[in-house]
């Protein structure tokens, strides 16, 4: 095999593993969306692919992966109020401004807020 040929099968793999694990934040974000110890997002929004029951308290969240960023869903789900100061959605990623008793860290970390934003982007 020439050199350009493994440099191609090497780029392929690397493909193939970044889609399959883009599809893997993608499941587990999902997850995190209907997971009641988690974001439970269901228990106010309507997530399409989510375990749980709908609900209409909030928007339902189908499409919003084809009108908000990335950087714009990661913003609504770590601080909401950044975007809205009027929400009703509490900071998943914060605790700043918060007055929660006893909350010593975010409900969601940093890693888990990437995974919800992924599986966010899927819906379009």
């Amino acid at each position: 095999m020439t050199f350009a040929g493994r440099c191609l099968g090497v780029l392929w793999f690397a493909l193939a593993a970044g889609a399959a694990w883009a599809q893997t934040d993608a499941a587990l974000g999902l997850q995190i969306l209907s997971d009641r110890s988690g974001g439970n997002c269901v228990v106010c929004h309507t997530v399409p692919g989510a375990a749980g029951p709908a609900s209409d308290f909030g928007p339902p969240l189908s499409g919003v992966g084809g009108r908000y960023s990335a950087d714009q869903l990661r913003q609504w789900v770590t601080d909401a109020r950044q975007m809205k100061p009027d929400t009703l959605m509490p900071p998943f990623g914060t605790t700043q401004d918060t007055h929660i008793a006893n909350r010593a860290a975010p409900l969601l970390s940093t890693e888990q807020i990437r995974q919800v934003v992924a599986a966010l982007q899927t819906l379009r």
